[in-house]
């Protein structure tokens, strides 16, 4: 395959995100960093290392054929179910669940790697299950077995939003490589229920159902953190009160500087702060989705669309936790959140994508029809 220049549009889109991250960042965290830790710029520092760091591996994954990956995908199985096990016998307890693994220099998310790790080998196998994708048995069986095995070890740590997540992304892989509808149909009326019964089977996560519903009923205690996160979206208007005037982050809104930045952003920059955020991420999508399509084989249209759908999951994800629209997750906003797991490994993501980029078969200004995934059947 030729090689030809990078998508400027997503290293344009990818370097906006980070930057607006680095400043919200610093602007929802140094209250809380000087006076946990007498240093202001403590967390702006940290990320200002992790992004500078994802940046390095963001140019260097992308110079990676992305076909290498293919090759050694159950190396990437391996290491993935290694690391889930990992974390269930060494990981550190926080806040009721083992997600972590403190190297020292850094702590750990294993899922995080885990969720790009079943990207590749969904993608690689529906590649491979091409002739077979009548054949229920043969074709999607053996990747539901994998992926049940994975989505059970981290409902183990307990991580059920990760779990649905991968589960979610991997469906998506599924159904654009091709596979039958009557098949996905099966899928879907079976594993929804599942879902909700591994879901109603604890109570935290039936607390926090009831909380959604109503976050008054408990607003000191379950219900505290959604009617901060509101408090601080409603008086932004529309320009907001202004950058680094936020009063939620003085210590009212918890985790203001991760899972719930986009309220800070809207409190202090507004209508138009949090619009522009999100229209980052739809322009994202949709030109990620137009590099995925033109790909030279369903490998890289299909990695790219696992990719890309991570990426536009988790989004929705936070954004309609800091609405009040899902329940509390823990999910954070992509490339935007405070967290060195989930940016580093983002931006390898972002690394493959690009280097996708870098081998399309044609120009869109051609007005050519791109190269997709196998048609679905009926």
């Amino acid at each position: 395959m030729k090689r030809g220049k990078p998508d400027f549009w997503l290293i344009l889109i990818t370097f906006t995100l980070l930057g607006i991250g680095l400043i919200m960042v610093f602007s929802a965290s140094y209250f809380k960093g000087y006076v946990d830790l007498q240093d202001s710029y403590y967390f702006f520092k940290k990320q200002l290392v992790y992004g500078l760091l994802g940046l390095v591996l963001f140019f260097a994954v992308s110079n990676i054929p992305y076909q290498f990956y293919r090759k050694y995908v159950g190396i990437i199985l391996f290491l993935s179910l290694f690391f889930l096990l990992a974390v269930l016998l060494f990981g550190e307890v926080r806040n009721g669940a083992r997600r972590w693994i403190d190297l020292g220099f850094i702590d750990f998310q294993p899922s995080e790697l885990v969720k790009l790790g079943m990207i590749i080998y969904t993608a690689s196998i529906m590649v491979k299950k091409q002739p077979l994708l009548d054949n229920f048995k043969r074709a999607l069986l053996p990747p539901l077995i994998v992926i049940g095995l994975v989505s059970s070890l981290l409902v183990l740590e307990p991580h059920f939003s990760a779990t649905v997540i991968i589960v979610a992304t991997c469906f998506v892989i599924i159904f654009c490589s091709g596979a039958r509808i009557k098949h996905l149909a099966l899928l879907l009326f079976s594993g929804i229920p599942a879902m909700i019964l591994i879901m109603l089977t604890s109570d935290y996560r039936i607390e926090r159902l009831h909380t959604l519903l109503n976050p008054l009923s408990n607003p000191n205690d379950e219900g505290y953190q959604i009617i901060q996160s509101l408090i601080a979206i409603g008086p932004g208007g529309l320009t907001g009160v202004g950058l680094g005037e936020s009063i939620q982050k003085l210590a009212y809104l918890p985790e203001a500087h991760t899972d719930f930045i986009f309220s800070i952003i809207s409190e202090e920059l507004g209508f138009v702060g949090g619009s522009l955020v999100i229209l980052l991420f739809i322009l994202f999508i949709v030109r990620g989705v137009l590099i995925a399509l033109q790909a030279p084989d369903q490998f890289g249209t299909l990695l790219g669309i696992g990719i890309v759908t991570l990426m536009g999951i988790e989004s929705i994800f936070n954004l309609g936790v800091v609405t009040a629209l899902l329940p509390v997750t823990g999910v954070p906003l992509p490339l935007i959140s405070y967290g060195g797991t989930a940016l580093i490994i983002k931006m390898i993501g972002l690394g493959m994508l690009l280097n996708i980029s870098r081998y399309r078969t044609k120009k869109e200004k051609t007005g050519k029809r791109p190269t997709v995934a196998r048609p679905v059947h009926m």
